[in-house]
């Protein structure tokens, strides 16, 4: 009897045993998997605007450096730098006293050249009444007909002497007019009105004529402050997406927060000289005219540029964040492409339609900072997941999913944050 009891009692005890371990695992198994709170937004139409990034410089549109035509030492500096000037005024003195002791040398040379001009104008009138004289002789048969013939040469030559005196008067004429512009550019004057930028020469340097490169041969630099552009360069992939007319954001180095509003003015048509070498991209030069001119702004300054290349028209897209792209995701080639080719035109997004999330394959088009046009795969109205990017990137196919629900502002946007940079990892914030 008491060896029944026994057995009762271990068997009771392993009847326990096993209800212990038995039911949680039978409960875990039988329960239902947890709902996966996620972001989501809808396929949804709007304007997209894909943009190119370039860097360049901001330059005044209209900008003179002034170099001196004669040679000389700089005897007077008018104005100094952040002056503002008119156009003809006079901003620096040459020393003149080589070049007026010129001008009096050409003017004597010049009152010579008309005394010779007056002696064989006299010459020439005398010669003339010889002639006469000689003529009338001749055929009275008082001299000979080749005194006659003398008297008509004489005549002649001092024509010719009278001629030459008048070229020699035109030839010193001439050199006189130098002499006087010459003395003129003793007084560099301003071809332009706007600021002195720069002043490069001192009193008592000497300023040399027409040698670029050489000291003294630039002595200030004036330009219109209230006409400064940007003057960017644009990689050889990129420039045929540039037009005249696009709009563009301007960001200046000083101002990193506060963009300028651009358009672009001019695409040139040859590349950048590259000094580096040929191995190095080409670059072509474009031009921006600004909306705005900061106070701050200033040439030489440095600055980013997002020219815009495209909107205008109403695309489906969704949240950049929502697709997956690239090596993050396994996309299937349908259309026998290589695989690189592939990633760049197909990307996976997890739809949901009733509480289900599944994978689906999209062609995707254009993108700019915060959407992506989906050209096929999905209609306007379909649902899918956009966030967060831990959930996102860890979703299966066929995982239930309930639309999180989150009252912290902070949090939605950090939330926000982390998937754009996410997606921007797995190459889908790319611009094309």
């Amino acid at each position: 009897m008491i060896g029944i009891e026994m057995k009762k009692s271990k068997l009771i005890g392993i009847a326990v045993v096993a209800a212990i371990i038995i039911v949680p695992v039978v409960i875990k198994f039988s329960a239902s998997k947890p709902k996966l709170e996620v972001e989501m937004a809808k396929v949804s139409k709007k304007e997209i605007q894909p943009s190119i990034l370039a860097s360049g410089n901001f330059v005044f549109r209209q900008q003179v450096q002034l170099s001196s035509e004669v040679i000389g030492k700089v005897s007077e500096v008018l104005v100094k730098e952040g002056d503002k000037i008119e156009q003809g005024q006079v901003l620096l003195r040459l020393d003149p006293t080589l070049i007026r002791a010129e001008v009096t040398q050409q003017r004597a040379i010049v009152r010579s050249a008309q005394v010779n001009i007056e002696r064989a104008q006299l010459n020439v009138d005398r010669q003339q009444v010889n002639v006469e004289r000689s003529r009338r002789l001749a055929e009275a048969k008082f001299i000979d007909a080749s005194k006659y013939e003398d008297a008509v040469h004489q005549l002649n030559v001092a024509k010719v002497d009278l001629h030459a005196a008048r070229e020699s008067m035109q030839q010193a004429s001439a050199s006189l007019d130098q002499a006087l512009k010459r003395l003129d550019k003793t007084e560099v004057k301003a071809p332009i009105s706007g600021t002195v930028t720069a002043v490069q020469i001192k009193i008592g340097e000497t300023a040399v004529a027409s040698a670029t490169g050489m000291a003294g041969s630039s002595l200030m630099t004036i330009a219109d402050i209230g006409s400064i552009m940007a003057e960017v360069n644009v990689d050889e992939a990129d420039v045929a997406k540039v037009q005249v007319g696009q709009q563009s954001k301007v960001y200046p180095a000083a101002f990193d927060d506060q963009p300028v509003i651009g358009t672009v003015e001019e695409v040139s048509m040859a590349p950048r000289v590259n000094l580096a070498g040929a191995s190095q991209g080409k670059t072509y030069v474009v031009k921006l005219r600004l909306s705005e001119s900061k106070t701050g702004i200033r040439t030489g300054m440095t600055c980013r540029v997002e020219i815009i290349t495209g909107g205008g028209s109403l695309r489906p897209v969704l949240p950049i964040q929502a697709i997956l792209t690239g090596d993050s995701m396994k996309l299937e080639n349908k259309d026998g492409k290589d695989s690189k080719e592939a990633s760049k035109s197909l990307g996976v997004v997890f739809t949901v339609k009733d509480g289900v999330a599944r994978k689906k394959e999209v062609r995707i088009g254009i993108a700019d900072d915060n959407n992506q046009e989906i050209i096929s795969g999905l209609s306007e109205g379909d649902v899918v997941v956009t966030g967060p990017a831990r959930v996102l990137r860890s979703l299966r196919d066929g995982d239930q999913v309930q639309e999180l629900k989150s009252t912290d502002p902070k949090a939605a946007s950090a939330s926000a944050s982390a998937s754009a940079s996410a997606a921007s990892a797995n190459g889908s914030g790319t611009k094309p």
